[in-house]
């Protein structure tokens, strides 16, 4: 049988082909040297996997949670997985084949749509205080569906400098100038600082040319929108965003708000006391939570985030809320809140929403659950143990900060508290990546406690920090024992720096003593002893 050779042509293009990927290769691996080099390489490490218990007790073999966003404890509750169990079999009874059970089938707008879906979007439009709702498979995915269809080329998108990255990622997909010709339309306003976005909005107001337009982003004419994009609860700082300000301001320049409450929704509602003591950007006025603790309401007004506490929800600068499933409510997915139109809009021009398959029956139920317990009375007693907890958290390290000379923002001790109100606290490394690695280390390996360094570029250069989340599920004594190793390793971390300064100090000596005696005789064995008796003397001057 006669053979057929590989033509010529087709083995250029193989080594063309072979040329072309090893030289992406090597531009990978460049890159990803670069991270090592400085600290910032990123890995899937199972510090705290999805099988680990949530919690321990002091001393056994199993890590400590103070890493999830599982702020209630619900995605490791048992009672809610047999919550979820149980209403999902009553489903599956009342719906016989050929009903799908397991994925969805489809996107929302050919298979994947349901009653099932449409009666969730219905509850939660009710429960968030809005006209409409519109279920998304993720918090990331809802950013993204929202902010890649709204904002035209004509319009300025004005976001806090703190915004997580879906935020930012979905204005740069949507079609408003990003710096071409010199035109920018997406500009930061410094964080949380209502006096400069008022600024950024006098200027955008000129800019826009809105003179004519209706109010919330929405203006019509040939004049451009305004957009203004935060956060209610900062997943990195932990503090909470003045939204009765920034509402306020925004109605002013008829710029629509949009508020993404991921680390709100669960934590916050409208059983929270008045939010000037839970939400004050002092972590010493946290102890203002534990009035919850008397809360005895049975009524469906808590968990629902920092909009429904300070009742801001019917706000009319308020555009729409983004809610997260993956958080506080312990399963997945995410919610649009707004008006009917706005989810009729997203419908037909929301990319993320449209091409993704919708979440199958098991997911939406799951959700359906989580509400149920976040408006109900356990979820009001686990909101009352996390804020025990963050004032336990906060008093208690204050202390040991002060104790040993360290906390205030202009010392020179190697870590320090940022000042939170939140579930979300952050321990600030104040000697970059390579230290904040160093003592995540420490508190996984040696304190038995599941943390993350957050380092930089996640966070700016020179603000990397341990993130602590506080849960329902932690106990007073792994609080106490993660403030006692937090405090040990960083007064570890300090003589081990003292001793290695004194080395460096001690080796530059000797490297100063061989220079003079070369300098002196050769480095002989006479020109040694000659000079040995100068060095001791200048040592103890």
């Amino acid at each position: 049988m006669k053979t057929s050779c590989p033509n010529k042509n087709d083995t250029n293009l193989q080594q063309q082909q072979s040329s072309s990927f090893s030289s992406l290769e090597q531009r990978m691996r460049n890159q990803l040297t670069q991270r090592i080099q400085n600290h910032s390489i990123r890995s899937l490490d199972l510090v705290l996997s999805s099988e680990t218990p949530p919690s321990r007790a002091v001393g056994n073999n199993r890590d400590i949670d103070f890493c999830s966003n599982d702020y209630l404890g619900l995605a490791h509750s048992v009672a809610q997985q047999e919550m979820v169990e149980c209403k999902y079999k009553e489903y599956t009874s009342q719906c016989p084949p050929p009903s799908t059970y397991l994925g969805s089938t489809g996107s929302r707008l050919l298979s994947g749509n349901s009653a099932l879906c449409v009666q969730l979007e219905e509850f939660l439009a009710t429960v968030h205080g809005r006209p409409a709702a519109l279920v998304c498979n993720s918090g990331y995915d809802a950013n993204l569906s929202l902010l890649s269809c709204l904002p035209l080329a004509q319009d300025v998108v004005i976001l806090d400098e703190l915004c997580h990255n879906s935020l930012i990622m979905g204005v740069k997909m949507s079609r408003i100038q990003k710096g071409h010709n010199g035109c920018n339309h997406i500009w930061y306003f410094p964080h949380n600082d209502v006096r400069q976005l008022q600024q950024l909005l006098e200027k955008a107001k000129k800019h826009v040319h809105s003179g004519s337009g209706s109010n919330s982003g929405n203006s019509g004419g040939n004049g451009g929108s305004i957009f203004v994009v935060v956060e209610s609860v900062y997943s990195m700082d932990g503090d909470i965003a003045p939204l009765e300000q920034i509402l306020n301001v925004s109605w002013k320049y008829n710029a629509g708000v949009i508020v993404d409450e991921a680390h709100g929704l669960g934590v916050y509602g409208r059983t929270n006391p008045p939010l000037g003591g839970v939400c004050s950007s002092s972590a010493t006025t946290t102890t203002n939570a534990t009035t919850t603790t008397t809360t005895t309401t049975t009524t469906t007004t808590g968990g629902t985030g920092v909009l429904a506490a300070l009742g801001l929800e019917q706000h009319p600068a308020l555009l729409a809320g983004i809610f997260t499933f993956g958080k506080a409510a312990g399963c997945h997915g995410a919610v649009i809140t707004g008006s009917c139109l706005l989810k009729e809009y997203l419908v037909n021009y929301a990319r993320p929403f449209i091409y993704s398959t919708s979440l199958p029956p098991h997911s939406l139920i799951a959700i359906q659950c989580a509400y149920d317990t976040l408006l109900g009375t356990e979820g009001e007693k686990k909101r009352n143990k996390v804020f025990h907890l963050v004032q336990l958290f906060c008093s208690k390290m204050m202390h040991g900060l002060k104790y040993h000379g360290g906390g205030d923002d202009d010392d020179e001790s190697i870590i320090a508290l940022l000042p939170s109100p939140s579930p979300i606290q952050a321990v600030m490394c104040r000697r970059g990546n390579d230290h904040c690695i160093r003592l995540a280390r420490r508190l996984q390996r040696q304190g038995g406690i599941a943390v993350f360094a957050i380092r930089s570029p996640t966070v700016p250069k020179g603000q990397e920090r341990i993130r602590i989340i506080l849960h329902a599920h932690n106990t007073e004594e792994q609080v106490m024992h993660l403030v006692n190793c937090v405090l040990q390793f960083t007064l570890v971390e300090e003589l081990e720096q003292q001793q290695q300064q004194k080395q460096q100090q001690q080796q530059k000596k000797e490297e100063e003593r061989d220079v003079e005696e070369e300098e002196c005789g050769g480095g002989g064995l006479a020109s040694y002893s000659s000079q040995k008796p100068r060095v001791l003397t200048r040592s103890k001057l």
